[in-house]
């Protein structure tokens, strides 16, 4: 069944290792760092793709409808513009063979044109808060259960997105998971006192600049201080730099490690091979969050027996971390 979900490790020893030193850390020591789009929220669910935060589809010849495209207020004009400038700027983001240094002037352009074209429109803050609850996100199984694990040990969390804030904020309310322990990382609205939308406040965040660096200097120090471990979770290639700016991956775990699970959602078998090289786990046709809440149970759990004086019981059987299926 080529839609058999599937984990794939490459460098066994190195996952381990990071593994390791997440138990040893504990959990003041962690923070998670994670994705958004097609990472907290399902890929697919009955089989049909799902809307993502801004209506910036994965594949922009399918022109996925978006929640915030979703909006009544939102006019066919703004409509047809946003589609033209994902027509035009999306092959640009997704382009092989451009540097990331090339695309990123290009997507500034691409987020502040769409940004001018929806403040156009004179949206109300009420309408978007009806059109989120109305839309179709489905969060991945399992996520709530990770979720709740984090608040219960007073994890913190990262969620970064190019998409909208508000939008994004709106839905983990619905889910009862906007906590004191989640921040959300991306574009957010600018409202005035009749509940208009105005404006978008800086930085613009895309697909190139979605780390922890581009967080205010003030509230980075706030959020990443004492915590050098991190668990990262994306789906794209650019994700694996989420944490830049808020610790380092050291080889030897000293001053920083980063454990990163990537979920793989399309064109597997020309993608696999990049992810696997980029990602310590790697998730295929995977709509769960069911890897990485045993993760962070094993983290907490072991981090228990090894404060006890145990040592870091990680187990060595290769089969218990590569294999098809859950």
């Amino acid at each position: 069944d080529s839609k058999a979900a599937s984990v794939h490790i490459k460098d066994i020893e190195n996952t381990r290792r990071k593994l390791e030193t997440l138990v040893a850390s504990g959990s003041n020591s962690l923070q998670v760092v994670s994705d958004f789009d097609r990472t907290m929220s399902k890929y697919r669910h009955d089989d049909h793709l799902t809307p993502t935060c801004h209506g910036i589809p994965l594949d922009w010849l399918s022109l996925v409808s978006g929640i915030f495209e979703m909006d009544p207020e939102l006019t066919e004009s703004a409509k047809t513009t946003l589609t033209n400038l994902r027509n035009k700027y999306y092959p640009v983001e997704v382009d092989p063979h451009l540097s990331d240094a090339a695309k990123i002037p290009q997507m500034l352009d691409w987020w502040r044109l769409s940004h001018n074209t929806i403040v156009s429109c004179g949206l109300h803050r009420d309408a978007l808060s009806k059109t989120v609850r109305d839309c179709g996100v489905v969060l991945r199984d399992k996520l709530q259960d990770f979720t709740n694990l984090l608040h219960k040990h007073k994890i913190p969390v990262l969620i970064f997105s190019a998409g909208l804030g508000d939008v994004i904020e709106l839905l983990l309310e619905n889910f009862s998971m906007c906590t004191e322990n989640v921040r959300v990382v991306s574009n957010f609205m600018e409202f005035n006192e009749e509940g208009v939308l105005v404006g978008f406040k800086d930085p613009i965040i895309h697909s190139f600049n979605k780390t922890a660096a581009s967080i205010v200097n003030g509230d980075r120090a706030r959020v990443a201080s004492q915590r050098p471990c991190v668990l990262l979770l994306g789906d794209s290639t650019g994700d694996i730099h989420m944490a830049d700016g808020a610790t380092v991956d050291d080889p030897k775990g000293i001053s920083g490690t980063v454990l990163r699970i990537g979920f793989l959602n399309e064109s597997i078998e020309t993608n696999l091979e990049k992810y696997k090289m980029i990602y310590d786990i790697v998730l295929v046709n995977d709509e769960t969050f069911t890897v990485p809440l045993a993760v962070m149970q094993t983290i907490l759990q072991c981090h228990l027996v090894y404060t006890n004086g145990g040592g870091v019981p990680i187990s060595n059987s290769d089969s218990d971390v590569d294999r098809s299926g859950h």
